[in-house]
């Protein structure tokens, strides 16, 4: 089943019109309220909170998004900023919004970055650091808990989101993200490796073992 994505403009919402995206119309049968879709983080919700923003029943989608934003599903963290930002279903909030589309750009979601970019000059410096701590309390739990796919979003968080890279941090959980075979971490470890002092080099690979022989991950 294909997700789909509230599209966002820079300069007008329009409504939030949806994209589309489904491979058939077949597809959408599955997406019917049913006793079987109590579970708010399936596919078959996240298409409920869709057709709920076309039905302008913007409670009712946000409620979903922020279940499965929460569980970590990339798609619907940028939903749930694009609703946020435009104030739909919750008043406006920026701050919210910009750590939910931070999340998203971490998760993949390319289409989360211009929005991100933008909420990223509508708020002051303060309000900067305290959603660049929330977004690295976020991603340190999901570690802490056995979340495998959290290790390489943390160290592109280091490497890319902080107002001054720490590629030293980067280097330790790309190499951590590569000892566990995430996909693009040998090529992103080698690069964070590259703006690293070559004296440090040492030092960070027996902290990135120490860090890397106290996790347990889940899958």
């Amino acid at each position: 089943m294909v997700r789909r994505m509230l599209t966002y403009s820079t300069r007008i919402l329009a409504g939030l019109i949806l994209v589309l995206t489904l491979a058939t119309q077949a597809s959408l049968a599955t997406d019917n309220a049913t006793a079987s879709d109590a579970d708010l983080t399936s596919d078959a919700a996240f298409n409920r909170a869709v057709q709920a923003v076309k039905s302008k029943n913007y409670d009712a989608a946000i409620s979903i998004f922020e279940a499965q934003a929460e569980a970590s599903q990339h798609d619907a963290q940028y939903n749930l900023a694009v609703l946020l930002h435009a104030g739909k279903g919750r008043p406006q909030n920026f701050q919210q919004a910009l750590i939910w589309a931070w999340s998203a750009v971490l998760g993949g979601i390319e289409e989360a970055a211009e929005l991100a970019d933008e909420l990223a000059d509508m708020i002051p410096e303060k309000a900067l650091d305290d959603a660049r701590e929330s977004l690295r309390d976020k991603l340190q739990t999901r570690i802490d808990a056995g979340d495998r796919t959290a290790v390489m979003q943390f160290a592109s968080y280091h490497a890319t989101l902080l107002a001054e890279a720490d590629f030293e941090t980067a280097y330790i959980w790309y190499s951590i993200a590569a000892a566990i075979g995430e996909d693009g971490s040998i090529e992103a470890r080698d690069d964070a490796k590259g703006k690293v002092d070559d004296e440090e080099i040492v030092k960070l690979q027996v902290k990135a073992g120490t860090i890397f022989e106290g996790l347990t991950f889940n899958n």
